[in-house]
């Protein structure tokens, strides 16, 4: 202990002996920070905070039920905000902010390039309370609020791209299934017209569903009795089919109407996006202070650095 104690005092000695070196060094620091400061162009940052909208909203399957519009969970749970914050930072969406904001050629990037340098002006994070903050900086504020615009526009288009092809793929199935019932009701209307012709039961006022039929004033043969039996039967099947058809029918056109509407929006914007006004640089006195700091530090480093060089070539 009391060996450390002293080398902590050497040190300290050292340091107050080489003093006007490093009051140099820390004000060659603070005139390079000034110089920056009075050089750096000045960047603004467009934002925006939004609420992801929960899955349900467009999941049909969860939209409709019992003809009702119900919805259970208006905002994302944790996976839907991990999906969204995923689809907004894809390849797509920087694609797109460049096309939109014609970036490389305005910028004047190498194209090896480009998707590192708005990458590292586009930033999306999650807050404390769940929201995305999404945040874009440029020298010129209209580019910053434009691609924050189009990567906002880009996430949702490819958001609910999935369930709109996932719609269309319902649909196709829906509408094969809808063949199938057409192709066997043929089939049992044929099968009720043979049936009527075999047992010549023409004038049969049945079968009426849910009773035994009836043949009016012409008397029931046993021939009859068994024709309107076969007759109810596929009169039945027949119904349940038709029933089975119908409920395709408005099944698809729920899923219709889903692709039908104006294109829908995933987030809620809590606030903006907005054309920034204010600069977004760092302060000043935060640049010249860290700066301050900064020499401070690398100077008495290279003191002791330089003084343990010197005794080690004093003892070789």
């Amino acid at each position: 202990m009391e060996n450390n104690r002293f080398d902590l005092i050497d040190i300290l000695i050292l340091l107050k002996s080489k003093f006007k070196t490093i009051l140099i060094f820390t004000i060659l620091g603070i005139i390079a920070s000034i110089i920056f400061v009075f050089l750096r162009k000045d960047v603004y940052t467009a934002e925006a905070n939004v609420i992801v909208k929960s899955y349900m909203n467009f999941d049909r399957n969860q939209m409709f039920g019992e003809e009702a519009f119900f919805v259970k969970d208006a905002f994302a749970k944790e996976n839907e905000i991990d999906k969204a914050m995923t689809i907004l930072a894809n390849s797509d969406v920087i694609a797109y902010i460049n096309q939109e904001t014609k970036y490389q050629e305005t910028k004047n990037i190498p194209e090896k390039k480009l998707f590192n340098v708005i990458k590292d002006n586009y930033k999306v994070k999650r807050t404390d309370n769940s929201d995305l903050e999404i945040k874009f900086t440029d020298e010129n504020p209209d580019v910053a609020l434009k691609a924050l615009q189009a990567a906002l526009f880009k996430a949702e288009d490819l958001y609910i791209n999935y369930f709109e092809e996932y719609n269309r793929d319902i649909t196709q199935e829906i509408d094969f299934k809808r063949q199938l019932l057409t192709d066997s009701i043929q089939k049992i209307n044929t099968q009720i017209a043979e049936t009527r012709k075999t047992y010549n039961i023409y004038n049969a006022l049945g079968p009426v569903r849910g009773t035994a039929g009836n043949s009016g004033s012409t008397s029931v043969s046993e021939s009859n009795a068994a024709g309107m039996e076969e007759l109810q039967s596929l009169i039945t099947v027949k119904d349940k089919l038709d029933e089975e058809n119908a409920k395709l029918a408005s099944l698809k056109s729920q899923y219709n109407s889903f692709l039908n509407t104006n294109k829908m929006h995933i987030f809620y914007k809590v606030s903006g996006p907005y054309k920034p006004s204010v600069p977004s640089n760092i302060r000043a006195i935060w640049i010249v202070l860290g700066s301050a700091i900064a020499a401070f530090l690398f100077s008495c480093f290279w003191v002791l650095l330089a003084n343990a060089m010197n005794k080690r070539s004093a003892q070789s």
